[in-house]
Formats: C-alpha cells, sequence, structure tokens
C-alpha cells in the first residue's frame, strides 16, 4: 500500500533526521524524524522526542521540536506525528503548544512494569 511499483527494489533514500542537544559536552536530548523512503509517505515524518530526566523543563524539548519542525517544513514536508503515554500530561501540553493535535488512542498499546498503557496519537499539518 505505501510503496508504489518498482519502488521495493530501490536503493532506499535516507530522508530521516535527528538533532540533538548537548549541555557541556553531555547529550542530554535528541530528536529523530523517521521518514519512509517510499514516495506516498516521503513527506509525512514520525517524532520521537526525549530529553534526559535532569534536564525537564528547560526548555529542550521545546526548542528540539520547534527545530524539527522548521526543517521538515525546509525539506517541504507535510505532515509530522508522534504518540505519547496517555497519562504524559507535561508532554501533551508541549506537543500541543507546538501545533500537533488529538488524532486518537492508541488503547494498550504499550507495557510497562506489566500494566497496560495508552498512547495518544497525535498530527501536526505543516
Amino acid at each position: 500500500m505505501l510503496a508504489e511499483p518498482g519502488e521495493r527494489t530501490l536503493e532506499p533514500r535516507q530522508l530521516s533526521y535527528q538533532l540533538v542537544a548537548e549541555d557541556e559536552g553531555l547529550l542530554v536530548g535528541v530528536i529523530d524524524v523517521l521518514v519512509r523512503p517510499w514516495r506516498r509517505v516521503e513527506g509525512r515524518g514520525h517524532v520521537i522526542l526525549g530529553v534526559r530526566a535532569s534536564h525537564h523543563r528547560r526548555g529542550i524539548g521545546r526548542a528540539l521540536l520547534n527545530a524539527a519542525i522548521a526543517e521538515a517544513r525546509r525539506r517541504s514536508m507535510h505532515r509530522l506525528e508522534l504518540t505519547t503515554m496517555a497519562h504524559n500530561d507535561a508532554a501533551i501540553a508541549l506537543y500541543r503548544s507546538c501545533g500537533f493535535e488529538h488524532e486518537g488512542l492508541r488503547r494498550a498499546s504499550l507495557v510497562i512494569d506489566g500494566r497496560p498503557i495508552d498512547e495518544i496519537y497525535m498530527g501536526l499539518l505543516l
């Protein structure tokens, strides 16, 4: 469904990108934007963001997210999407403040400490 005829035999194109944040040489944050190599979805990126717990609430996540959005626009992408745990209010607030909207719920999609955890699916149209 995602690959057009003949695309599966091509050498995969590298469209994904990663940005990092450092504090005095220590890696404190990373954002990956994963982009599939097929033409039908090359303008869509899946965002994975992580900030070291010791550096939460310092604006690092927001800076990385804003930089990833700017890079997506520079690349003429049309959409970014992500998931976050449904109970992670701080992450949800950050994503909403950057323009992401709630698009769905993945029920019991994670298991943490033996407990099922829901994820919220969010998207941003660029």
